[in-house]
């Protein structure tokens, strides 16, 4: 596959690219961290509802701790 660099960042792209492929790297890469954390949470939210992920049981203390280096 062909790669052309672009002059305004140091990243190269595939030469097939289109313009909604550029834009959409542009805006996962400019994204603040409190949207990245938005859009996990969101994600989270998906993947439980539709069953993707099954929820988690708390973890006791008893266990936290049996699984600390310390207690070895």
């Amino acid at each position: 596959m062909a790669v052309n660099s672009s002059s305004s960042s140091d990243m190269t792209q595939p030469a097939d690219w289109n313009a909604a492929d550029q834009n959409l790297l542009t805006a996962t890469l400019s994204a603040t961290p409190a949207q990245r954390l938005a859009w996990l949470e969101e994600a989270l939210q998906v993947a439980y509802a539709s069953g993707a992920l099954k929820p988690r049981s708390p973890i006791t203390k008893n266990d936290w701790d049996a699984a600390s280096p310390g207690a070895r």
